[in-house]
């Protein structure tokens, strides 16, 4: 018998994005260890997260965006989260590569469930140093959504800086993050 995959807890989550016309146009799943970043208006990024961390990345005045999915873990040893900063950083340099600054971007993080709920907490782990990093680069941190027990299903417009939420297997709630207003290169102080 075949499998109806809109019936899937994580399909069923991203069609009812769709129906909420939160999802239209191209999209791209982002899966495990991989990024992406576009100035294409009609393209929305997806994913599922569990104790995995993604980190959305917005610049307004290029109308451009990005976002990974980090599912390195963080070493308990000497190299610490060293690998999670690799990750978060190679986003950031393709977001340069654009022609965005530092200074511009907008970051959103999302992710970190401890799905299992017993064992190290891999998911709190990664997020931390997503934290830790942000703040140490001095990137704006908007809005966040970590932790948790319920993995996630992610919809992200990298052009319009709009984050979508839902939580598979459970009623569905979405949340949508408002893009930043425009200041017009204005820099508010």
């Amino acid at each position: 018998m075949p499998v109806d995959f809109a019936q899937t807890s994580e399909n069923a989550a991203l069609h009812a994005m769709r129906n909420l016309g939160l999802c239209r146009g191209r999209q791209s799943e982002i899966g495990q260890g991989m990024r992406a970043v576009s100035a294409d208006p009609d393209l929305t990024l997806v994913a599922t997260l569990g104790s995995c961390v993604a980190i959305f990345l917005h610049d307004p005045q290029l109308n451009c965006g990005g976002m990974n999915h980090i599912f390195q873990c963080v070493d308990p040893g000497p190299l610490g989260g060293a690998s999670v900063v690799a990750e978060v950083e190679a986003l950031v340099n393709e977001m340069v590569h654009l022609g965005s600054s530092r200074r511009n971007m907008q970051c959103r993080i999302a992710g970190g469930a401890r799905t299992l709920g017993r064992g190290r907490d891999h998911g709190g782990d990664i997020a931390r140093v997503c934290l830790e990093y942000l703040a140490a680069e001095g990137l704006t941190l908007l809005e966040q959504d970590l932790g948790g027990t319920r993995p996630r299903r992610i919809a992200f417009k990298p052009v319009q800086g709009l984050l979508t939420i839902s939580y598979p297997g459970s009623s569905l709630v979405v949340e949508e993050a408002p893009a930043a207003a425009q200041t017009n290169g204005a820099e508010l102080f």
